[in-house]
């Protein structure tokens, strides 16, 4: 079974997931119903990004960038999972070798 969850750029409809006690995938825009699912094993599904179950979690609009979990802190002050983000600074490797590059044509002569 193939899986694939996305979310727009802006992030104008809620959506969080998280794993219940038994490592299940729980998907909600309920905020609420995921809390009593996934006790602190949520977070909001990243912006303007997406995940298969093939390829993981990738940026649509930065496909070649990581993303990384960020912690995240409740109003307590206790660390309570991770909020997923681009990083802007990491670079995936495309797994595409380059082709008719500079580089390669210099072999040639």
């Amino acid at each position: 079974m193939q899986l694939c969850i996305m979310l727009d750029a802006d992030g104008s409809v809620p959506f969080f997931w998280g794993t219940d006690s038994e490592g299940h995938l729980v998907l909600s825009d309920d905020a609420e119903i995921i809390k009593k699912g996934c006790g602190n094993s949520f977070a909001p599904f990243p912006k303007g990004c997406f995940f298969t179950t093939s390829g993981g979690l990738q940026s649509f609009e930065h496909p070649l960038n990581e993303v990384k979990p960020m912690p995240r802190v409740d109003s307590q002050g206790q660390v309570c999972g991770a909020t997923l983000k681009v990083d802007a600074d990491s670079k995936k490797d495309s797994g595409m070798p380059r082709v008719g590059s500079a580089a390669n044509w210099s072999s040639h002569y």
